[in-house]
């Protein structure tokens, strides 16, 4: 598996239905290697932990963090900052986030001024069925009470388990003097990564906006395309504003939806020959639309590839602002404990040669966002996206 990324993780903040990141990555087979000692030079690492053990006057970290905290130090001393050590915590988010869907009981958080975890659920979802309301107060997860020091990602994972598991929830709801009990059986919580509309359905121009390139991207770009093609759309705004990245294959997937030959992207990795990744051949009604893509400094890795690619084949218009500017793909390494690392393996180019990496790409016409703007609602970049479909060039 390829994904491509740019954060080491989009946690959704407040959030039981969604969790997870933006990339790009290989899943690799992990190794487990000897403890090293006889390792030339390693014999300091364990000295030093040895001397800390000793004598550190204030507490003594586990043993596990104390592991974890090397593994970062030895990944930061590669001075990559897309070659990471990932713990088990935000390693789970990044999967939910990629697989779009995890077991859950379809609720929310936040914390209110109090400093309490305040859910809000969702309709005809488990927490909702089970009678749990919009305000209650999350107390404790199995007996395990919450605390203020908690993080929002530290208790979502205490409610998140496999699909058909229990979770028992004591919450406490204004207006109540006594907390309660609810039990909760965990279902699973699609996340869906694409969503479309029509902007102006008189001259068929339709919108459609992917927020990351997960598994089922493709399936669900082909499912809103057709639902578009169907209202008679044949000119399309493709939104990757924001999106931080993804699968690889899903890139090339949903880049093939709008193209019909050629090639995706040019990969170069340490010591080998530049290889190419080609247009995959399927049929899609979007091959045939006048495209235009819009970009930000959020769009990031897969959502370059395909802006790149449909720009050098003169497919789509980018308008915006400029790309982040991440053209390396990692190589994920899932170890034992739940943990990864991800390492840098290769860099990648549109199929013109234009390198991303550091430096972006520049839009084809620039629209900024200004904070104003987004107080009041306005968006330009969508506004002019539309206007360019509708021959205001």
């Amino acid at each position: 598996m390829r994904f491509v990324r740019v954060f080491v993780v989009i946690l959704a903040v407040a959030l039981l239905i969604g969790g997870g990141f933006a990339g790009g990555y290989v899943a690799g087979e992990y190794h487990v290697f000897g403890a090293g000692v006889e390792t030339p030079g390693y014999a300091l690492l364990w000295q030093v932990r040895d001397l800390l053990n000793r004598t550190f006057l204030g507490e003594i970290p586990s043993q596990q963090a104390q592991v974890y905290g090397a593994a970062h130090g030895l990944t930061n001393a590669f001075q990559d900052p897309y070659t990471v050590f990932v713990e088990p915590a935000p390693r789970t988010f990044e999967r939910d986030a990629i697989r779009g869907h995890f077991g859950g009981i379809g609720a929310t958080m936040a914390r209110n001024e109090a400093n309490e975890i305040v859910l809000t659920v969702m309709r005809e979802k488990p927490a909702a069925r089970a009678g749990i309301k919009d305000g209650d107060v999350l107390a404790a997860v199995d007996g395990k009470p919450i605390t203020a020091e908690m993080s929002i990602e530290q208790v979502v994972l205490l409610v998140r388990g496999n699909e058909g598991t229990k979770v028992t929830l004591t919450l406490r709801r204004p207006g109540q003097v006594e907390p309660f009990s609810v039990a909760v059986t965990r279902e699973r919580i699609e996340t869906p990564s694409v969503e479309w509309r029509m902007l102006d359905a008189g001259q068929g121009i339709g919108y459609l906006r992917i927020g990351i390139f997960g598994e089922g991207t493709s399936q669900e770009l082909k499912q809103g395309l057709d639902e578009l093609a169907g209202q008679h759309t044949d000119k399309l705004v493709l939104d990757l504003r924001g999106n931080g990245g993804g699968l690889l294959d899903a890139a090339v997937d949903v880049a093939s939806q709008f193209l019909t030959e050629g090639v995706v992207l040019r990969e170069q990795k340490r010591d080998n020959p530049e290889t190419f990744y080609p247009v995959k051949t399927v049929k899609s009604p979007a091959q045939a639309w006048e495209v235009v893509l819009l970009v930000d400094a959020g769009t990031a890795s897969a959502s370059e590839i395909v802006a790149g690619a449909l720009r050098d084949a003169g497919r789509a218009v980018l308008i915006g602002e400029k790309t982040y500017g991440k053209g390396s793909v990692q190589e994920v390494h899932d170890l034992p404990d739940g943990s990864s690392l991800h390492v840098t393996v290769a860099r990648w180019f549109t199929p013109n040669h234009v390198q991303i990496d550091t430096t972006g790409l520049t839009p084809d016409v620039t629209v900024n966002i200004a904070q104003a703007d987004r107080d009041a609602g306005r968006d330009p970049q969508l506004a002019r996206g539309l206007g360019w479909l509708q021959g205001e060039r």
